[in-house]
């Protein structure tokens, strides 16, 4: 058995590919290099980020829920977005392990980002976003087959959902819980736990242009605070605009209870993830405040 760890900057990543080294020095075997590309080539299941980069408008905008006693009403900002990676800011930092067994591989990812979280909550006509800190990551598990039809030899059979969070433990108050995935009412997915591996076939979901994907979220949020509501939840596609392939973020709807629904129209075939991003209010209203707290799932699915 061979396992490889790596902890690369962004620009060493894209320079150095499948030859590195691992932590004891050991030199890349070629079956963990080709299982890395494989991985690689997983593009759509496997993107460190998600969402048009910057401060960009919801779609539509998200509607203000009324207010209780002496709670502050919440509003979502019709502008905010994420840099995880500003320029000449901080790289993100990735890791990997890969271990080889056999005809069997297990890859292990995650990725670090230092960057800035940027609302617009003025009410003015100008566009004229502030920005606080956001440090947070992304995670993902892969189990491949060697497989000598198959790209660079290495079929994926496996693999979890990604879930971004934030970096400080102590954080992560924010949480989504579980997420079910419908396909024209048909139940295709339901998953409780981000790091649970996924069969490749059946349960990732598969959907044909014209399909409605309705999509079911159960957010915690225990950060405190007087906003009401307290949680904001958003869905990002990429596959839902008739006219391009292109990110969309819209609002899902409060059900009560922690449960958030939105449906959405598939238009376009290709291999991608939608994700569900859950915000804490203060996050989006507090502009300045180094208060950012969220947590996001990226789900897999392919468009036939």
């Amino acid at each position: 058995m061979r396992t490889i760890r790596l902890a690369l900057t962004g620009v060493m990543f894209a320079a150095i590919a499948g030859a590195a080294c691992s932590d004891s020095g050991t030199a890349v075997s070629a079956d963990q290099a080709q299982v890395q590309a494989a991985y690689e080539a997983l593009t759509g299941f496997t993107d460190e980020d998600f969402g048009d980069p910057g401060a960009v408008a919801s779609n539509p905008a998200a509607a203000s829920l009324s207010s209780a006693g002496l709670l502050d009403t919440a509003i979502a900002p019709s502008f905010w977005g994420r840099l995880r990676v500003v320029p000449r800011g901080p790289r993100p930092v990735f890791t990997r392990t890969i271990v080889v067994q056999g005809d069997s591989a297990w890859v292990t990812r995650g990725v670090d980002f230092q960057g800035i979280f940027l609302v617009d909550t003025s009410t003015d006509n100008t566009f004229n976003p502030t920005s606080k800190p956001l440090a947070d990551g992304v995670r993902q598990r892969a189990v491949f087959v060697r497989d000598g039809s198959a790209p660079h030899g290495w079929r994926l059979v496996a693999l979890t959902l990604l879930n971004w969070e934030n970096t400080a433990v102590d954080r992560r108050t924010v949480r989504i819980t579980s997420v079910a995935v419908f396909k024209n009412d048909s139940l295709l997915l339901q998953v409780d736990n981000p790091d649970s591996l996924i069969d490749v076939e059946p349960r990732v979901p598969r959907f044909h242009e014209g399909d409605t994907v309705r999509v079911v979220a159960q957010v915690e949020n225990t950060t405190g605070g007087s906003f009401s509501p307290a949680t904001f939840v958003f869905l990002h596609v990429r596959h839902a605009d008739p006219v391009r392939i292109g990110w969309r973020r819209v609002p899902m709807v409060d059900n009560g209870n922690g449960e958030y629904e939105r449906s959405w129209v598939v238009r376009h075939t290709g291999r991608d993830r939608f994700v569900i991003d859950a915000l804490d209010a203060a996050t989006l209203q507090l502009g300045t405040a180094d208060n950012y707290r969220s947590n996001e799932w990226g789900i897999p699915f392919r468009i036939e």
